[in-house]
C-alpha cells in the first residue's frame, strides 16, 4: 500500500511539475455569435482544430490550423483576430518560437476587443509588456 502511493504521488508530483502545465494558458474558442457568416465558420473550425491539436500535444498540427485562422482572419478584418492571434501566440510559445510568439501577442493585445481572458493573461503580459 505504502509503494502504491509513494509512485501516486511520484506521478502527481511529475505530471503537476512539468514545463507544460507550468507555462501552459488554455486556448480560448470563439463564441457562437461570430460564427454567423460562413467565413466566421471557416475561422471558428480551424479555431477548434488547433484547440484539439494543442489539447492532444500536436503542437505543429495545431499551429498550422491557428496560422490559417489567424490569417484568414486577418484578411477579413474578422473579430475573431484577437483570439485566434492569442492561441496561435500560445502555441508559438510552446514551440520555443518567442519572436513569433511576442508578434502575436501583441496583435492579440491590439485586438483583443475587452477580452479579459486575453488581456489577463500572465503569458501575454510577459511578452507585451
Amino acid at each position: 500500500m505504502k509503494l502504491c502511493n509513494f509512485f501516486l504521488v511520484i506521478i502527481f508530483t511529475v505530471i503537476l511539475g512539468s514545463p507544460m502545465h507550468l507555462s501552459a494558458e488554455e486556448l480560448i474558442g470563439l463564441p457562437r455569435t461570430e460564427g454567423s457568416k460562413s467565413f466566421d465558420m471557416e475561422i471558428k473550425n480551424l479555431n477548434n482544430i488547433g484547440i484539439k491539436h494543442y489539447s492532444l500535444n500536436e503542437l505543429e498540427h495545431a499551429e498550422k490550423s491557428l496560422k490559417k485562422a489567424t490569417n484568414l482572419a486577418q484578411q477579413l478584418r474578422d473579430p475573431s483576430l484577437g483570439v485566434t492571434s492569442f492561441n496561435r501566440a500560445i502555441v508559438l510559445h510552446q514551440l520555443h518560437k518567442s519572436k513569433e510568439a511576442s508578434k502575436y501577442f501583441f496583435i492579440a493585445k491590439r485586438y483583443a476587443r475587452g477580452d479579459s481572458r486575453i488581456l489577463n493573461s500572465q503569458l501575454l503580459k510577459n511578452y507585451t509588456n
